[in-house]
């Protein structure tokens, strides 16, 4: 099995990138949230060199939710819109990429740019890659019509490395730097028994580090693992460890399992209740210790030729996800897409 077999769960191949992807999500928890996310995403090559992607995802969610469940005991209907744009231009061994972001929400705005830069070295069996990315996001103090701001700068370095035919490792770090208003302003903690507006520092690093496996075994059977290593100053830790396995049983039908096993531990000033005079206090529950386990189950049907009038090398995705954490949230996330290929423009 040799290393190009394994573009098809390693990476995206160059050449491969004119198509586009419709997905649907639908998100159910315990809590009676649903949320449902129609996503659009294109991907063209506009010449030998030049690559463009647009992607555009709209969320609607329904019944409670944390940020507005104070204001309004039945819930609210929220919606969330995603527009993002990005160009890549590839000099020989070279690839730069720039772009951004645009999300809006009942009570969230954030604004992001990013550029990255890649290289492949040694025949193209080493990639390194590099990037920096800067965004302001604004939460809104609702019920009050006003706006924080909050400032989030990072930057990730990696080397993606084939080990052997069958074989591709990658490594990476990331750091970011998170500064300003970081409070959550839907939320109230108990502080000598009164609910009152969390108090958390304004200032927070994060850092990760990261490895993943891809390997190819015999009889079209793929497998990968990852491991995921968090920390921050504010003594969250966290361990992401996914392991996966995906089996063409026929060259259109393909079927995957992943687990996923994550834990952290609550940061410094974490409390389920405060008393006295607390410097730091907050009701934010992803900033409590807890550990959750996700399985996903995925089939991907691409019948040969054309059908239902899509081109040939179409695809269409089904996906199952179980959510659940020891803290008592649960949650379901059933997926569909459609890839459609398209045709290679050359200017």
């Amino acid at each position: 099995m040799t290393a190009a077999a394994l573009s098809l769960i390693a990476a995206r191949n160059w050449a491969q990138n004119n198509e586009m992807n419709v997905q649907f999500h639908g998100f159910n928890d315990v809590r009676g949230v649903t949320v449902l996310s129609p996503t659009v995403d294109l991907t063209q090559d506009y010449t030998e060199r030049t690559n463009l992607r647009v992607n555009y995802g709209l969320d609607t969610i329904s019944a409670a939710s944390d940020s507005c469940v104070r204001c309004h005991n039945d819930g609210v209907n929220s919606h969330r819109q995603v527009f993002g744009l990005s160009a890549t231009r590839k000099y020989n061994d070279l690839k730069l990429t720039i772009g951004g972001a645009y999300s809006k929400e009942n009570f969230y705005r954030a604004t992001t740019g990013l550029a990255s830069v890649s290289r492949d070295l040694a025949h193209g069996n080493t990639t390194v890659a590099g990037g920096f990315s800067f965004s302001l996001n604004q939460p809104m103090l609702h019920p009050l019509p006003e706006y924080e701001n909050q400032y989030q700068s990072g930057g990730f370095i990696s080397v993606t490395q084939t080990l052997t035919k069958s074989t591709i490792a990658q490594a990476g770090y990331e750091v970011s730097h998170i500064a300003g208003y970081q409070n959550n302003p839907y939320l109230r903690a108990d502080v000598n028994g009164q609910m009152v507006l969390g108090n958390v520092p304004d200032a927070r690093t994060r850092q990760t580090l990261s490895a993943r496996l891809r390997q190819a075994l015999p009889g079209a059977t793929y497998a990968e693992a990852d491991y995921r290593r968090y920390v921050d100053d504010w003594q969250v830790k966290s361990n992401t460890i996914s392991l996966g396995l995906s089996h063409y049983f026929r060259p259109e039908f393909l079927a995957a399992l992943t687990y996923r096993r994550y834990d952290q531990t609550g940061a410094f000033f974490w409390a389920s209740d405060y008393t006295g005079t607390p410097q730091y206090y907050t009701a934010d529950f992803r900033l409590e210790p807890f550990a959750s386990n996700t399985y996903t189950g995925r089939v991907e049907i691409a019948p040969k030729g054309s059908w239902w009038l899509l081109p040939d090398g179409a695809a269409l995705t089904l996906q199952y996800e179980r959510y659940s954490a020891d803290n008592g949230f649960e949650a379901s996330i059933v997926s569909t897409g459609l890839r459609v290929p398209l045709k290679v423009i050359r200017r």
